[in-house]
């Protein structure tokens, strides 16, 4: 069980969870409910009314036959907590046909008009099919004259649902929900912090165009779209450590070949975004290697850098402030608490002979002529063993000395 999921997308159970519609034929089924009393008799001196409903036609499905026939949306926000950019809402669009997603941050509510503009001249261009109907709920954001202008323009059918009835609109209303649950898991399972939810948000979308539906017969909402499968090979888990590769151009010859980042999402190109949590930069790269189980040190918020060792003035008594030739103090110099009962030389310091002192700190060094190895029963054994190797393997062979030729040295 995944703790974080349960925690971020736990909801009431469904009564009807394992019972679903087995109707086949018009009245095989009909409900029935009775609403009342009315607190004020009707004229005709009614206080109740009853209902029927047929079962099958309740559960009919979407009876759209092509892409973009019919398209919902809804406005999900505001979030209490700004994202990266400063978005404080998002927009979903849904094709009813292929179940795409499309997906929007904005700042204000009255970005939607506008957005809206971009989406349909961007499907429109990629299916080769027009937006027929519209569908939203009653928001400001959609009812203004020059979205309504536009969509008449356009030939758009704008259904507008009645006030307080969000199941009229319950695909987007639905859709919006799963995103949200999703961030929170996305979010809570690497301990990332809340302004990143709309690079999550980003991130849902684009898994759950690669995740096949019932209502496409186990398909993708892409592959429904698009025609073309897609590959879902790339998948990493959000918020994990990526270790990006840095270009020789941008490095010099002892710096680290990688850097860490945080893996935020995925480029159209192909590429990974990547997220600097130092400097607040987002990088799209394709060289990457990815640790799914390591998180961000959030508490820190620094790179691991690599350990130094640092030696420190042999000096335990503080230094009267001099003066430099700017007229600028230099600061005081105390002897380390730890270190005061060590024995402490400076980088500089000589031996008698002229050494480094601090070539003592060294591992053992290889012999610098033959001499010293013939000295050293390692270097016996491991020169025999790479003469069996030449040997064994026919690597050379010996020849009688020419005086017309050089022989090696």
């Amino acid at each position: 069980m995944c703790e974080e999921c349960v925690q971020s997308k736990q909801h009431r159970s469904s009564f009807s969870k394992n019972a679903g519609s087995k109707t086949k034929s018009i009245l095989e089924v009909v409900y029935s409910d009775v609403c009342g009393p009315i607190q004020v008799e009707s004229t005709g001196g009614n206080k109740y009314f009853v209902t029927f409903i047929d079962d099958f036609s309740k559960n009919a499905g979407s009876k759209t036959k092509s892409i973009l026939e019919v398209v919902y949306s809804d406005v999900c926000g505001p979030i209490q907590v700004e994202s990266t950019g400063g978005n404080k809402y998002f927009v979903t669009f849904i094709d009813d046909f292929s179940r795409k997603l499309w997906t929007y941050l904005m700042k204000r509510k009255s970005e939607v008009f506008e957005i809206f503009r971009k989406f349909k001249s961007l499907v429109e261009k990629q299916s080769g099919y027009k937006i027929k109907t519209l569908r939203t709920d009653g928001g400001g954001e959609y009812v203004s004259s020059e979205f309504d202008a536009f969509c008449t323009q356009e030939g758009i059918m704008h259904d507008v649902v009645p006030p307080y009835t969000p199941q009229q609109n319950g695909t987007a209303e639905r859709k919006n929900r799963t995103i949200m649950n999703m961030v929170r898991s996305m979010l809570k399972s690497k301990h990332l912090p809340k302004e990143l939810w709309g690079e999550a948000v980003s991130t849902a979308t684009y898994i759950m165009n690669r995740c096949p539906t019932k209502k496409l017969n186990n398909i993708t909402p892409e592959e429904c779209w698009s025609g073309n499968k897609p590959n879902v090979n790339h998948l990493r888990v959000f918020g994990s450590i990526t270790y990006r590769h840095i270009p020789d151009q941008l490095r010099k010859k002892l710096d680290d070949k990688s850097e860490q980042l945080i893996l935020v999402g995925y480029h159209s190109t192909g590429g990974y975004k990547l997220l600097d949590p130092v400097n607040k930069q987002v990088i799209i790269s394709m060289d990457v290697i990815i640790d799914e189980v390591k998180e961000w040190n959030w508490g820190s918020n620094e790179k691991n850098d690599a350990v130094r060792i640092m030696c420190e003035d042999s000096t335990n008594e503080v230094e009267a402030p001099a003066q430099t030739e700017t007229g600028r103090p230099q600061r005081q110099r105390n002897m380390p608490t730890r270190l005061q009962e060590c024995e402490i030389t400076l980088d500089n310091e000589l031996t008698e002979d002229g050494e480094l002192v601090h070539l003592a700190f060294l591992a053992e060094s290889e012999p610098v002529n033959v001499s010293e190895a013939l000295k050293n029963p390692n270097w016996i054994k491991a020169m025999k063993e790479e003469l069996d190797s030449i040997e064994s393997n026919n690597a050379w062979s010996l020849l009688s000395y020419h005086k017309e030729r050089r022989p090696l040295e």
